[in-house]
Order: C-alpha cells, then sequence, then structure tokens
C-alpha cells in the first residue's frame, strides 16, 4: 500500500519507507536539519528535525527523520511546539559557538547560519565560558576548527561507514566529543573532501580555497568530471580568473552526493602559471589569427609534398564530442584520413568492445550497483580506475550483498570481498569455469545464441592449470553466491585485460539474464570520454600507435595531436619519441605545458572544461553537458603579482588566447578555404553526434541502444591469448599519480605517492625479499624502482607496477609485459641516479647466470 500524508494542510503520496523528512520535501517544504542527509540516513543526532505528528499511529512531537511516512498521518512542520522546541536546540548549539563567521569559509553557505537566522535566535542567554578545543592538521585538503563543531557526526558517518576510512573518528564522550584522527596527519581516504562538503558548519572547510572567496562571488556552474570515465556531476567556482572550487552535484545515477579526492581537487592544470596561454610557432608568440594561418598553411604544404595520406591527427578521449565533431569535419573537408581518437590498439579495440556490446538492457549505471546482491570485479581494479565505483559496490555490500574480485592485482574494493587471485593469462579459463560451476547442467540450460556463446566459453577451460585447481574451494563458494543472486553485476575493465576480455563479461551478464537474473554490466574505460570516442570513431579507424606505425615507415609526415602527450603519456614512450623525430611537421593543442607542446612547429593553446564546456559520454552510457563557468584568461593573482587590481579596465582579458580544439578547428578550415562537409558519417547520424543538442546540464540522454545488434560476441581472441612465459608485469593505474591533469595541482605537489611495486607474499619470501624493501626491475628501456608491498591477494609470478612518473612503468613498453621475477633485486645501501641509470636490462642481476 502506498502511504497517503498530509504535511502542513498538503496531501502527498510516497514510497513505502520513506521518511517524513523525504516526504515533506516532495512538497517543497524543507525541514530544518544538521545530521540528517539522503545519502547518508538517519540518526537522530540533532533534534533539529522536529515536527508535530497530530494524527496517525503516532502524535506529538518527534523527529522527521527517524519516521517512516504512513497512511493517514497528518503532520505539521510549523506547529508553535515545534517551532518552540527547534528554537530551543538552535540556542543550546550557539553555546559554544565561537561566532567568527566573519572569518569562517563557511560564512555565506553555512547551514548553522541559515538555520540560527529562521529560527529566530540572536540573543546567548547563558553566561558561562565557553567549550574550546584543539585544532587538528588533516593534511593538505582538510582545515580543522573544531571548536565550530555541533556534533552532528555527519563527518564520521560518511568517514567510516560510507566510504569505510579508519583513520578518522569519535574521540570523547558527554560535552567534549572530538572528531578526529587519533595523532596529527593527513587523512588516508581518497574521499575525504566530501568531509568538507557534508559539514553544516565551518568545523571541516576546503584548505586549497581557504580565505579565496565567498560563495557568492563565485562564478559558478554545473560541470562533470574528467578524472576518470564515470563523467561524475559537478559544480565548478571561479573567482577572478581562477578555478577555486571543484563540489559534488547530486546525481544518484553517477556519484549520488560525493566525489572522489582526484575529481574535487584535481583542477589545478586550469589556473597554474605554467599553462600555455600563448600560440608558438618555431617557439616565437604569434597571435590566435597568425598561429591558425601558419599551422593551416604547414598541414596544406605537407599534403602538396607527400600527398593526403602523410597527414595524420589524433584527439585525445578527454576531448568533448563537439572536439571530435569538428576535428572530423576538418579532415573530410582535407580529404585525409578521419582522426585518431585513442592512444593504442588496444585500448582502441576495448573501448569498440564495449561500445558494441553495451545496450541498455544490461549497462548498469552506479545507482543500480549500489543496489546490486552480488558484485563481480573482473579484470578491474575500481578504487583506482574509477573511484567512485568503489564507492558504489561499497555501498552494496552494506546492504548484504557479496563482493568477489578475480584479477591479478591486489585490488581495494573498499569492503569485505573474497579473491580469486589468478594470473592475468589464466583469467578468461578461471572465468569460464566460474560459469561452469554456476550453471551445472550446461549448455543444456541454455539455446541459440546463448548455447553458442556458451560453448565457445567453455572452450577456455582448456587454459586451467594447478594454480587455478587450488583455488576450487574459494571459485566454488563464489559460484554458489553468484548462482543465487537476484541482482547480480559484473563490474569489468578492459586496459590491462587481453582483446575479448569485455565481450566475455557482456556474455557472461546474457547468460545470468537468460538464467532468470536481473544482471547488469558496469564498464570502466581509461578516459573520461572513451566511450564517446568508440561512438564517434570509424570502423576502419586507427589509434594513435597505427599512426607512430605509419611514421615510422615513413608514410605518415604531419601529425596534428590534440590534447595529449604521448612523448610522456604513450605505454610505449622511447618508441614514441623515435617515431615523432621523424616527423617533419607537428602542431599540438594542448592545455598543459607538455613535452609534445615543446617539441611542435606549431603550438595552439587550448581551453579547458571550466572555460569551453561540451558534451562527453561516460562509461555508464550517459551523454551529460558541462556548461562553461568562465571565458578564461590568466587569473588576476598572476597578472596583478599580488598588487591591488588595477582601477582602469579594458576589454581585453589578459591570457585569453587559448581556443577550444572545435574553434581552432573552423580558424583552420576557413584559412584553408574549406567548406565544411556534414558527411553522414561524420556529423549527421549515430549516438555520438545527433543526439548532442537534446543534452543540458540538467538532462543527461542514454545513448546506448535498447538492445546491441550483437549480443553475444566471438571469443576467439582469447582463445588465442598467448604470454610468453607465465611471469609478467602489469601497469597498474593509482588514484593519485596516474592523471596527467589532476597530477598539475595540489595533487600532484602534496598527494604524489611514493612508487609501490606490489609481489604476492610468497613470491617475496622465495627470493628473501620483504615487504618495505626497496626493489628495482630491471626492464627493457630501463629500470623501474620503488617500494615493495606483498599481498597474498594477489597472484603469484606477477609484479604490478604503478603508473605514477619517475615509477618507470614507461619502461615496460606497454601495460603489461612478460618478466622473469628472478631478474628482481633488492637495492643494496644507498644508490645514486646514475649507477641506477646504468643498471638496465643486460645488467649483471641475479638470474642472468642461470
Amino acid at each position: 500500500m502506498v502511504p497517503k500524508l498530509t504535511i502542513d494542510g498538503r496531501e502527498v503520496e510516497v514510497e513505502a519507507g520513506t521518511k517524513v523528512i523525504d516526504a515533506a520535501e516532495r512538497l517543497g517544504i524543507k525541514i530544518p536539519r544538521f545530521c540528517y542527509h539522503k545519502s547518508l540516513g538517519a540518526v537522530g543526532a540533532c533534534r533539529m528535525c522536529a515536527v508535530k505528528f497530530i494524527e496517525g499511529h503516532k502524535k506529538g512531537l518527534d523527529m522527521s527523520c527517524m519516521v517512516d511516512a504512513r497512511d493517514g498521518m497528518v503532520v505539521s512542520t510549523n506547529h508553535p511546539e515545534a517551532m518552540a522546541f527547534r528554537a530551543q536546540v538552535i540556542e543550546w548549539l550557539m553555546l559554544d559557538h565561537p561566532h567568527d563567521c566573519p572569518i569562517c569559509d563557511e560564512g555565506g553557505h553555512c547551514l548553522l547560519q541559515d538555520m540560527t537566522v529562521s529560527g529566530g535566535h540572536g540573543i546567548r542567554h547563558y553566561r558561562g565560558k565557553k567549550r574550546t578545543y584543539e585544532n587538528q592538521y588533516l593534511g593538505p585538503l582538510i582545515q580543522h576548527e573544531m571548536n565550530r563543531c555541533i556534533h552532528c557526526y555527519r563527518c564520521v558517518r560518511f568517514y567510516r561507514e560510507y566510504a569505510g576510512g579508519t583513520d578518522y573518528g569519535t574521540f570523547g564522550i558527554a560535552g567534549r566529543v572530538y572528531y578526529g584522527r587519533f595523532e596529527p596527519g593527513r587523512l588516508e581516504s581518497p574521499f575525504s573532501g566530501n568531509i568538507a562538503e557534508i559539514c553544516p558548519t565551518g568545523t571541516l572547510t576546503d584548505k586549497p580555497s581557504r580565505y579565496r572567496a565567498r560563495r557568492w562571488d563565485l562564478e559558478r556552474a554545473p560541470s562533470v568530471c574528467l578524472h576518470c570515465s564515470l563523467g561524475c556531476n559537478t559544480t565548478a567556482g571561479v573567482r577572478y580568473r581562477e578555478v577555486l572550487r571543484v563540489e559534488a552535484r547530486e546525481n544518484m545515477d553517477v556519484n549520488d552526493a560525493f566525489l572522489c579526492d582526484r575529481g574535487r581537487y584535481g583542477f589545478g592544470y586550469a589556473s597554474q602559471p605554467e599553462r600555455p596561454r600563448q600560440a608558438l610557432v618555431d617557439g616565437a608568440p604569434v597571435d590566435v589569427e597568425n598561429a591558425a594561418t601558419e599551422a593551416a598553411r604547414r598541414i596544406r604544404a605537407a599534403m602538396d609534398a607527400h600527398g593526403p595520406d602523410a597527414v595524420a591527427v589524433y584527439a585525445s578521449p578527454r576531448c568533448s564530442l563537439e572536439d571530435f565533431a569538428s576535428l572530423r569535419g576538418l579532415t573530410d573537408a582535407l580529404g585525409i584520413a578521419p582522426p585518431a581518437y585513442f592512444p593504442t590498439i588496444s585500448e582502441r579495440s576495448a573501448c569498440h568492445e564495449a561500445a558494441s556490446h553495451l545496450d541498455r538492457e544490461i549497462a548498469w549505471d552506479l545507482g543500480q550497483v549500489r543496489q546490486a546482491d552480488f558484485v563481480l570485479v573482473l579484470g578491474a581494479d575500481p578504487l583506482h580506475d574509477a573511484p567512485l565505483s568503489a564507492l558504489a559496490i561499497r555501498q552494496a555490500q552494506r546492504a548484504g550483498a557479496k563482493v568477489a574480485v578475480l584479477d591479478p592485482r591486489p585490488v581495494d574494493t573498499l569492503c569485505d570481498a573474497t579473491a580469486i587471485p589468478v594470473a592475468r593469462h589464466f583469467l578468461p579459463a578461471t572465468a569460464a569455469w566460474l560459469l561452469a560451476l554456476t550453471f551445472p547442467d550446461g549448455e543444456s540450460g541454455f539455446d541459440g545464441e546463448c548455447r553458442d556463446f556458451w560453448r565457445e566459453l567453455q572452450a577456455l577451460d582448456d587454459g586451467m592449470n594447478e594454480d587455478i585447481a587450488k583455488l576450487e574451494a574459494v571459485v566454488v563458494s563464489v559460484a554458489q553466491d553468484l548462482a543465487r543472486a537476484k541482482r547480480p553485476v559484473v563490474v569489468c575493465a578492459g586496459e590491462t585485460m587481453p582483446a575479448g576480455w569485455i565481450t566475455l563479461a557482456a556474455g557472461m551478464v546474457r547468460l545470468l539474464r537468460h538464467a532468470g537474473a536481473d544482471a547488469g554490466l558496469c564498464c570502466l574505460l581509461p578516459e573520461a570520454n572513451s566511450l564517446g570516442a568508440a561512438l564517434a570513431d570509424s570502423p576502419d579507424g586507427r589509434s594513435l600507435e597505427d599512426i607512430l606505425i605509419a611514421v615510422e615507415g615513413g608514410s605518415v609526415k604531419a601529425l596534428l595531436c590534440v590534447g595529449d602527450d604521448p612523448l610522456q603519456e604513450f605505454p610505449r614512450t622511447q618508441w614514441a619519441q623515435s617515431c615523432m623525430d621523424k616527423l617533419e611537421l607537428l602542431v599540438c593543442m594542448d592545455c598543459l605545458p607538455s613535452d609534445t607542446w615543446n617539441k611542435a612547429d606549431v603550438s595552439l593553446p587550448l581551453t579547458t572544461i571550466f572555460e569551453s564546456g561540451g558534451c562527453y559520454v561516460n562509461s555508464l552510457g550517459m551523454m551529460q553537458r558541462a556548461a562553461p563557468v568562465f571565458k578564461g584568461g590568466t587569473p588576476v593573482k598572476q597578472t596583478g603579482g599580488g598588487s591591488h587590481p588595477p582601477r582602469e579596465f579594458t576589454t581585453e582579458i589578459p591570457g585569453s588566447d587559448p581556443r577550444s580544439a572545435s574553434q581552432w578547428a573552423e580558424l583552420m578550415r576557413r584559412k584553408l578555404n574549406l567548406t565544411m562537409q556534414k558527411t553522414p558519417s561524420a556529423v549527421e547520424t549515430g549516438p555520438a553526434f545527433s543526439l548532442m543538442h537534446e543534452v543540458r546540464p540538467d538532462h543527461a540522454v542514454h545513448v546506448l541502444p535498447q538492445r546491441a545488434e550483437k549480443p553475444f560476441g566471438m571469443l576467439a581472441p582469447l582463445a588465442e591469448y598467448v604470454v610468453e612465459g607465465p611471469e609478467e608485469v602489469i601497469v597498474g593505474r593509482r588514484i593519485f599519480g596516474s592523471d596527467p591533469l589532476a597530477n598539475q595541482g595540489v595533487l600532484g605537489r602534496e598527494l604524489m605517492p611514493e612508487s609501490e611495486i606490489f609481489l604476492h607474499t610468497a613470491s617475496a619470501e622465495a627470493m628473501d625479499l620483504a615487504d618495505g624493501d626497496i626493489i628495482l626491475l630491471p626492464l627493457v628501456g630501463g629500470l623501474a624502482r620503488g617500494v615493495l608491498r606483498t599481498s597474498e591477494r594477489m597472484a603469484r609470478n606477477t609484479v604490478v607496477l604503478p603508473r605514477i612518473p619517475d615509477s618507470g612503468w614507461k619502461f615496460v613498453g606497454g601495460v603489461t609485459a612478460p618478466f622473469p621475477l628472478q631478474r628482481i633485486w633488492k637495492e643494496q645501501g644507498e644508490t645514486s641516479a646514475e649507477e641506477r641509470s646504468d643498471k638496465v636490462l643486460g645488467a649483471s642481476c641475479p638470474g642472468d647466470d642461470e
């Protein structure tokens, strides 16, 4: 039965289990509150949401956050008794408050200010001394001012319960309750910034933007996070042409009401002093018109000299759909090959797999993941690949879901999970075995395409070996949980997995659905617009790797590189450098001061998402629009040199030369006197471009088809998957350090992790290595060095190397590579960087003489 109740004389129907405080919001009635937060649930700590229950199963004053709506209930939020009670609550909360609003960063968007004014409190009747506390250092992101605390418990409930943090909590009792760490230090949770946002007072505030601006001074607009493939919804704030703050914007299908610290504090690249803001031609500054003219002239000259096939365009999958469309229009008008949207062949293959197999039937958003009753993480590292997906998995587990992980790495899901740690080349066989145990009837339980896929899947079982057999009890237990699940979800990624992995994951989900489960797939991709790039890409398109192969072969002479730095970010960095040295022309568009920017013959500065906005398709299949926040320009703090702003103002904005890639493409097209050809394949058909006009910042559009044309793909690539030897190194992303955008600001300065190399405990012991040792990995291109971290929740014969600056990951030659573990050795004593650099592959090290 749907409850129907009356609040302040107005009727409302709500779902069973809805709290009265939420039912009131359906009518636009905002009942005062401090401790209640929709995503955290009710705790009844602040007593601020008291209302008068007049009729129904209960009567009198009670807390609206603690009472479920019932049929026939009559509630008054403005009853004199309720209002008097709330006024008393405000007064006792203000007894010990320091009244320092003029210097408090929360001033202007402080819930305590709002409630105090609306409650009519203005005079402190109690004349005793105020309670005081000592503040605590909590790291570079959060400022702690404990005297302002009203003990609502929001911070602790989010940090410990919702996010799984353990180093921040409640201390003391009664009137001396204290929230903090057991000792001063940086908060360890990668979601710590949320406690400043949900704090209703100025107790916990945003440290990077401290004393910089009031809320009403900020230019604010809805935006989208670019630091992973989820596209979390944000609100960006700018003051004096400087991005100061990024806050969560509620979207229950994606990020709920929270952000990871990478998404919240990764905006520093937009305002850094080193950011390129003027075009360069052969290293000399030029204006916008001359830069576009010279870029167009040189591209035309390369085509005239070598033909249209000699010019290539590459746009990063971090670029917007508008950029993709304009660059595609430019290449069509020039008569050259369409742009490449992916750095490597393997990344392009994985993203195309996702685009071809995801549909609305199986693609789940994070809101659905939170409601799953079984989560199978299949070849993914959610916390580091897409942090909010790990937070969603934790909420599912808190609600009773079982979680299992099939991956060679020590994956942290922020909750209890069953690990099935097998080496990468045994993953397909283990997945096939898991499904065989889940469906004991075998192929007799399927028909049609399901049966064909089942047969292909079971053919992968030939890869079984003794190491996998040792995990039989664990795999059987996981299979039993999966068979019982009503709403299972598979969370997968393809960046470090073999070709065909996403095809396998999608097929598993369809088999589960055929068996009666309401199963879903949550696919994590490498970049913010990876799925959009796959939808925009041509079936016969290519990757940057293909282009570099052509450069090496001499057929490509000129490259237009947009929004990326292949000289630093391409997995085979040294090879990419040697290829790009052969180019006759390099045109770079970027917003970062990169090696590619410095090497380019023509460098064109790009705007950021905060200045140009744009459409992006997240890995959940939702096209979202980010609105421009401001018009751009160098921050006043940098142009003024710390002096007072000038009294004379001009219309010219310093540092306003950057343009979006689409604007540069249009300028170059005009300089070449080309007509933009709206070819059906480029801008008129397909969800990547045709739906852009329907998207608003507050309205996303689902671009996936209702059902994929080919629900089941071929597993032939997995069947043919062979590695050179059983031991290998895998390059894994880290939540801090792996994103070139986020590395430019406070995260790069303050939170860059040390290089940690992961190895199975038994493998380390066999080589007489211990956790905490400094170890060296001689790789093909050079030496990797890091602190050894051992784990029993990862595969043996596997080394995991972090993708962070100075870890040596670029020497691997890809995201994975064969690597004999006996080549690892422990660093002895103090070794200089020069000495370490001499120890490359081929140098004397353990195992060389064997």
